[in-house]
């Protein structure tokens, strides 16, 4: 019974879970990894969930959580450079089918290589409330940090996303 609790919460945040992969790592073959492992100890761990009703929150953050750890024992930022960030920019952008004209993707590429030069503590929230959709509540949950913070967080990578485009750009993120 539990295992297909499991299932069908997880099929509801599966979508959600993979953009943020993408978001967290930059990498697809990175974001696979993550999810995979984050789906394993999120079955290891399904019965410690007290309210099923925020499985979305839980396993984004388990993610989440998962993804810093593996930074730790890095220790190192990763950087878009190295592994050739032009094919993740490029997924992106086809998820924004309305986009059209050289001009406009030569300017979103500006953008979306701005965000991957942002830290992740500022990269994160900013993605998930302006690319994403979910309120300050959802991401101060998925992050383990409050509303406010959150609006914080945004605040100053809009001021940094301006800095690293220049002055004619408008972010509007």
């Amino acid at each position: 019974m539990r295992n297909a609790q499991f299932v069908a919460q997880y099929e509801e945040v599966h979508l959600q879970a993979w953009r943020l992969a993408l978001y967290l790592c930059g990498r697809r073959e990175d974001a696979e990894d993550l999810l995979a492992e984050a789906v394993a100890q999120a079955i290891r761990n399904y019965d410690k969930l007290r309210d099923e009703t925020r499985f979305r929150a839980w396993f984004l953050r388990l993610m989440r959580n998962l993804h810093i750890d593996h930074l730790r024992r890095r220790k190192r930022q990763l950087d878009v450079a190295d592994f050739g960030g032009d094919q993740i920019i490029w997924e992106r952008l086809g998820r924004y089918p309305t986009l059209s004209g050289p001009q406009r993707k030569t300017e979103l590429r500006s953008v979306f290589r701005a965000l991957d030069r942002l830290p992740e503590g500022l990269r994160l929230p900013l993605a998930l409330t302006a690319l994403e959709g979910y309120n300050l509540k959802e991401v101060g949950q998925i992050m383990g940090i409050s509303a406010g913070a959150v609006k914080v967080r945004i605040h100053r990578a809009r001021k940094k996303l301006q800095d690293f485009l220049g002055e004619g750009f408008e972010v509007g993120l």
